[in-house]
């Protein structure tokens, strides 16, 4: 089975025990796609089982945000990187394309033809961190994550809090999933 093809089917099939539905959450107030392109460390995450696919055995998680080539619609490539289970493994890379941007900083995610598009939306986004919550619904089932992001791979603890209440707040965390911190050490 093609590698492509067994990842959207296993995709399917996890997403078999999330019933909840995709939240939509507004972008950041402060948002503007300049500040969001470049460079993000992922220094923690809630995920789903289904949404965890590619990330499962991740760490040194980066995503690179950049501008689509000629587009002035705020399309953007988002490259998504990690090394399988320490910092010497496997290099992992899953690219999407994020468009149809409405408003500023949500966008629908695509990654290939038959997996079906996620909504993607920048709920915190400041000079030095960004919250990305991600969502699809398809069949009735749904998977969802919420990445905290930082410029720099590590995050104080008093800011994860802050973070960490506006996502408690805005209710998108809907199965309760425990935040669990990327592993940065030794990747830089």
């Amino acid at each position: 089975m093609d590698g492509w093809l067994k990842f959207a089917v296993t995709a399917s099939l996890l997403c078999l025990s999330h019933q909840s539905s995709c939240k939509s959450p507004p972008p950041s107030v402060a948002f503007q796609n300049t500040r969001f392109f470049g460079l993000w460390y992922e220094v923690g995450k809630i995920q789903t089982v289904g949404g965890a696919l590619f990330e499962k055995d991740c760490v040194c998680t980066t995503i690179d945000v950049k501008p689509t080539h000629g587009s002035s619609s705020g399309d953007a490539t988002v490259v998504n990187s990690c090394r399988k289970s320490s910092p010497s493994g496997s290099f992992l890379n899953a690219t999407g394309t994020l468009g149809a941007e409405d408003p500023q900083g949500k966008w629908k995610e695509s990654f290939f033809v038959f997996a079906p598009k996620v909504d993607y939306t920048v709920i915190y986004l400041d000079d030095q961190y960004a919250i990305e919550y991600d969502c699809s619904s398809f069949l009735g089932m749904t998977n969802y994550c919420v990445h905290f992001l930082a410029r720099k791979p590590s995050i104080g603890n008093e800011t994860l809090q802050l973070l960490q209440k506006l996502v408690y707040q805005l209710q998108i965390n809907t199965e309760n999933l425990p935040y669990k911190v990327t592993n940065q050490v030794g990747c830089w």
